[in-house]
Order: structure tokens, then sequence, then C-alpha cells
């Protein structure tokens, strides 16, 4: 619930690179000037710092855990939030006993994924109606001018 509006989905913070759907938060790519741009510069600021944050986490995650890497679409939302609270748990255990040995070795900067393959017909739970959902450009501007405005509202 964002501004008294319902939203069903969760949604990515993402750049411009990305399509502009409903599932996927960008920046304003030129904000009002003035007084008025000052909420947009708040949310582009809040958004970046955020995004950075979560970039840096899902490449170490996907170094370490190969599921990540595998497609969630025909997947429920609790099933993705319970898989990724596991790897989070992981991936504290990991540190957690990486301080405790010294002779711990960091493959830091190795990708230790296996190779993987996609599976191929798989069916997806709903997927034209989810398609429709995720592509709704509408759905997509509303989402992000309630995220502006609610941040605006909380820390502006």
């Amino acid at each position: 619930m964002i501004n008294n509006h319902q939203y069903t989905h969760g949604y990515y913070l993402t750049d411009a690179v990305h399509p502009k759907w409903s599932t996927l938060v960008q920046c304003y790519r030129q904000p009002p000037a003035g007084a008025v741009g000052r909420s947009y510069r708040h949310f582009n600021n809040a958004q970046m710092a955020l995004r950075k944050d979560v970039e840096r986490a899902f490449g170490i995650f996907k170094r370490k855990f190969t599921i990540i890497c595998v497609p969630y679409r025909g997947l429920s939302p609790r099933e993705m939030h319970k898989t990724m609270l596991t790897y989070i748990i992981l991936h504290n255990m990991v540190i957690q006993e990486t301080r405790r040995d010294s002779e711990w070795t960091n493959y830091e900067d190795e990708d230790l994924r296996p190779e993987i393959q996609p599976e191929r017909g798989v069916p997806a739970r709903n997927y034209d109606q989810l398609t429709n959902y995720i592509q709704n450009r509408n759905l997509y501007d509303s989402l992000r001018d309630d995220q502006r405005l609610n941040l605006w509202a909380e820390h502006g």
C-alpha cells in the first residue's frame, strides 16, 4: 500500500536500460527544475543509493549460489521470499565463519557457479495475465509517482 493505492506485486530498483514495466522502478530521467523538482531529485538519489546496495549484495550472492541466476517466473512470491531469506542466512553464516577462521580462502573475484542452462517448456502460472500486469505502463507511472510522493512526505 503506497499513498492509499494497493499494489499486488513486488518491484525491483533498476536503471534506465530496463523496460518501463510495473515491476521495475527507475529514476526520473529529467526531473523538473526548481522547487517542484526537489521531490524528484530526492527520489532519484534515494533510489540510486538503494539500488547500488542491492546490486552489491546480489553480486556476492550470484557468485556463491547458483539458483539466484535461474528465472523465478514459475515461483510464487512466498517461495521467492523463502528462497532469498535462505540465501541471506547462508551468506551471513559464511561471513560469520570466515571471521573465526583466519585460514579461510576468499574467492571474492571468482565465479563459483557451475554453467547452467534454464529449462525449456516449464509452464508458468497465469502467464498471459502476469505478462499484461508487468508490462502495464500506466501502472509503472503510478507506482513510481506514488513512491516519490510517499518518500517526499516521509523524508522531504
